[in-house]
């Protein structure tokens, strides 16, 4: 083992999982699966990790599922150095292969010593790897891609040349070998027929489960017939997949015809281990091989009954449920049955084990019953929870006996609870499938479908799980910088005891993960445009997307408002920019169309995505305005609290308050009109169709017309590339907060810090961050940032425009007259004294508009030109004839 790898495997055991060395064991590990500290492994060659709770864990674990970074890259750990002196250079010539086969594949290398050879591989775009290489019949070879493989897509070996129908075999072994072997065992890759060899198996590589090696079995029986023997048994023994299942029962049919005497081998657990892993396991014993081989007998089955009966010897269960051909069949011995039968061939029934095997074969089908249970087949797969609602699921695959694509849906504790319950919900999710069985047999299905059922974690939003330091983005997800695809059980496996899957089904995200696809053609057309100002606004969306750790640095996230003229491109801008999340033909929500428990639902969906609210101030006719959506119910959102509470539905004092993840983009024609509370939050970004011509639309047109796999790709290298923007956006942020803080021209701190942070997040767009456009175009931008904060000051020093208005009437109204008109005091000293329903009254005689006095009254008090002193203060009016007393507003003059 090599010994940096050594101690890079040890450090880690004791660093993450509390391991202490004791003699030659690292002992009180912490158990990945069970987290009980009983699990060991050996310091001199710390493979496999295994838990010493046999009876409730008993897991087995290789340092690869544990720490795959230090399996990812060998050529940084095995090549030769530059600068190594010519006595340090390692005597072979295939050093980093030889690593690979060693130390991550678990062989021999003196048994396999040139049966490859080191090479390297190139991919325009991607790069380059080291590669070990096989050569295969004919010329061809297949090579297996060392380095960082997850770099070229689902591409991690490469094949040059023909291989159908022929097959790879150890080159050590020739076909007379083989023929002596009196066995033969077809595997898929060439890694599990090397694996095999170790343990004195002639195995072969038929290189796909889709490759039957005709050429190769004629050279095989020419071999047997030229040394006069009888052909060997060939035990297809290809992954436990449903593919390799399939090719298996295909490949044995056609092998049969051609007068093969073929048996099967299947690693139990549906394709999670292949023979590789098996070696590496220790789990090649004879014992083991056994188990495999009786797999295999069950997938050759040639009916229910024979099945059934190979189950039977094995288990000596009287009853059971077994599968058959995607359906549930349900095997019961009639004892009386099987006795009278054994003693009409004259045999005592006594003891089986000593009967002839004919006559209790004979025996055990005539007294045997099979009947079936379900017309299709169910898997329990896992067990799913939502912890704020007290909801529990069994996630399950239905699968048909006549080739349809498998169904997956849940089914609650009640479902599973009765016969007559389970029958009903397995109508409604699996078109035409029938469960006829009783309840007492349904409970014997699922004691052993879901008596050690693991568990999967769940989120009930899309997006990013601060819990679980991951992105979860529809079928795809990203941790620690690395792609994750959705499993075929539809969640994902970030890790050992991390499975995690979201729930909701509200927002649908479509990324496409193919690099290759990228075209940033877009970044100069959201340029052209829209200017600075559009790329403002993607430093905001890329900002979106790691809101929840800036919030946690920096305890709050900015509002973005898009406002302007209609017509401006507001819309196209949005619609674009939410493709670049994976999110098509969509734009936001109005609040003010939706109820309470709606916006507090849209609210709470997603995590490290803009929450987007569209139109929300309108006018009727007339000028009038409808009702609005209260601005004030975004303050909490700022600092990523609850925007809304709700009792839990039971009989306690609990009650729900999902915190806020995401951020908050505000795009209407009119200016956010609310305190300096939520102005301050809100980085203010103003459109006009000032500037559009010919081209502008042109470039309009051409972000419309872009398509989700050319451009969500953003959101990928944003996720992925996390750790590196976070550092670069703490650092320049407090730099930016800093200097704008020192401007005379902005004096809120707030409004400081909002800003500094979106320069800093349009920093991440240049050459330094994600590269997509150059120093110049980000120095604009970032100056852009900062008139931005300056108007945004200039604004909440400016009076609430319904506080404008209202002055501007009461001034209008004194001026029709030498005497005061309004003010109550007479127009002697500092403070003006205004009733309002007087205000109210003026402005009826002279026509004027009114602004709502309910509306009005909240802003007064935030009057800034004439500084709000009181409300429904007594005053004795100097204007009223009798010096009557009046409740009156009062602000300094």
């Amino acid at each position: 083992m090599n010994p940096s790898l050594r101690q890079d495997i040890l450090a880690r055991l004791k660093r993450d999982y509390r391991a202490e060395e004791r003699g030659p064991y690292l002992q009180k590990v912490q158990c990945p699966d069970c987290g009980k500290r009983e699990a060991y492994i050996a310091t001199e060659a710390p493979w496999m990790l295994k838990c010493g709770r046999e009876n409730n864990c008993g897991s087995q674990l290789h340092v690869k599922e544990l720490f795959p970074e230090f399996f990812a890259s060998w050529s940084e750990r095995y090549a030769p150095r530059p600068d190594q002196s010519p006595h340090e250079t390692p005597a072979s010539a295939t050093p980093v292969a030889d690593g690979y086969l060693r130390d991550g594949r678990g062989f021999e290398l003196e048994r396999i010593q040139g049966w490859y050879s080191q090479e390297s591989y190139w991919k325009p775009k991607v790069g380059g790897s080291a590669t070990v290489r096989f050569t295969l019949p004919g010329g061809a070879y297949w090579e297996r891609l060392l380095d960082n493989p997850e770099r070229f897509g689902k591409q991690k070996a490469n094949f040059v040349g023909r291989y159908k129908g022929d097959w790879w075999q150890p080159p050590t072994l020739t076909a007379a070998d083989l023929v002596e072997a009196g066995e033969v065992w077809i595997v898929e890759g060439i890694f599990d027929a090397i694996a095999l060899y170790h343990h004195g198996i002639a195995a072969v590589s038929a290189m796909s489960c889709a490759n039957y090696p005709d050429s190769a079995l004629k050279a095989l029986a020419d071999a047997a017939h030229a040394a006069g023997t009888a052909r060997p048994t060939l035990v297809w023994a290809l992954d436990g997949n449903r593919a390799g299942q399939n090719a298996t029962l295909k490949h044995v049919q056609r092998a049969q015809a051609a007068g093969w005497e073929c048996r099967a081998a299947q690693i139990p657990g549906g394709g999670r281990h292949d023979w590789n892993d098996c070696h590496q396991r220790d789990e090649l014993t004879e014992q083991h091989r056994e188990t495999y081989r009786y797999h295999g007998a069950l997938l050759l089955a040639p009916s229910a009954m024979a099945k059934a009966l190979i189950i039977y010897k094995r288990t000596e269960r009287r009853e059971f449920w077994f599968e058959y051909k995607r359906q549930v069949w349900w095997w019961k011995l009639d004892v009386d049955a099987f006795d009278r039968a054994v003693r009409a061939e004259g045999e005592d029934g006594g003891d089986q084990q000593s009967l002839n095997p004919a006559i209790r074969d004979a025996a055990l089908e005539q007294a045997g019953n099979v009947k079936r249970i379900c017309t299709c087949f169910p898997t329990a797969l896992y067990y799913q929870a939502n912890a704020i609602t007290d909801e529990s699921w069994y996630y399950y695959r239905v699968e048909f006996p006549d080739g349809r694509a498998p169904v997956k849906n849940t089914f609650s504790g009640g479902q599973l609870a009765s016969a007559s319950e389970y029958k009903k919900r397995l109508l409604g999710v699996a078109p035409g499938a029938v469960w006829t069985g009783t309840s007492q047999q349904l409970d014997t299905l699922l004691q052993d479908q879901i008596g050690n059922i693991k568990t999967v974690e769940t989120i009930d939003y899309i997006g990013y799980s601060k819990e679980h330091g991951a992105y979860v983005f529809g079928d795809l997800a990203v941790a620690g910088g690395k792609l994750v695809r959705i499993n075929s059980e539809d969640y994902f496996e970030l890790g050992p005891r991390k499975q995690l899957k979201t729930l909701s089904q509200s927002v649908t995200l479509h990324l496409n993960p193919d690099r290759e696809a990228y075209q940033t053609g877009w970044t100069n057309q959201l340029l052209g445009a829209f200017g600075s100002k559009g790329v403002v606004a993607l430093a905001y969306w890329l900002g979106s997307l790691l809101a929840e750790q800036i919030r946690a640095e920096m305890g709050s996230f900015p509002f973005l408002e898009i406002v302007g003229e209609a017509g401006a491109g507001k819309s196209t801008l949005i619609e674009f920019l939410w493709k670049l999340v994976g999110r098509r033909d969509y734009e936001g929500f109005d609040p003010s169309k939706a109820t309470m428990p709606a916006r507090s639902r849209n609210f709470a969906q997603v995590s490290n995505l803009p929450v987007v609210l569209i139109e929300s101030d309108r006018e009727q006719e007339g000028g009038a305005k409808q009702k609005q959506f209260d601005w004030d119910e975004l303050k909490t959102a700022f600092n990523g609290r609850s925007i809304r509470a709700r009792g839990v539905k039971n009989s306690g004092n609990d009650t729900y308050e999902p915190p806020f993840r995401g951020s908050i983009v505000i795009s209407q024609n009119a200016a956010v009109q609310a305190g300096e509370a939520i102005q301050t939050r809100i980085c203010h970004l103003h459109f006009t169709r000032e500037g559009q011509n010919r081209q502008t639309k042109e470039l309009a047109e051409a972000l419309e017309k872009a398509e989700l796999e050319h451009v969500s790709q953003f959101a990928l290298d944003v996720a992925q590339r996390e750790a590196e923007l976070l550092t670069r956006i703490n650092e320049r942020a407090r730099t930016y907060a800093e200097r704008l803080a020192e401007d005379p021209d902005v004096k809120v701190l707030r409004i400081a810090k909002c800003h500094g942070q979106l320069a800093a997040l349009v920093e991440c767009l240049g050459p330094e961050g994600l590269g997509l456009f150059n120093t110049q175009t980000i120095d604009v931008a970032a100056g852009h940032v900062w008139q931005m904060a300056r108007e945004r000051q200039q604004a909440i020093n400016a009076d609430h425009p319904l506080v404008a208005e209202f002055w501007e009437a009461v001034d209008y109204l004194e001026g029709l007259r030498a005497e005061p008109v309004l003010d109550h005091y007479g127009g002697e000293g500092d403070l003006i004294a205004i009733n309002l329903k007087d205000f109210e009254r003026a402005c009826g005689e002279y026509k004027l508009r009114v602004p709502e006095l309910r509306e009005l009254k909240r802003y007064l008090k935030a009057s800034k030109t004439r500084k709000f002193v009181d409300a429904n203060r007594t005053v004795r009016s100097r204007i009223r004839l009798n010096g009557a007393s009046v409740k009156c507003w009062v602000f300094q003059a």
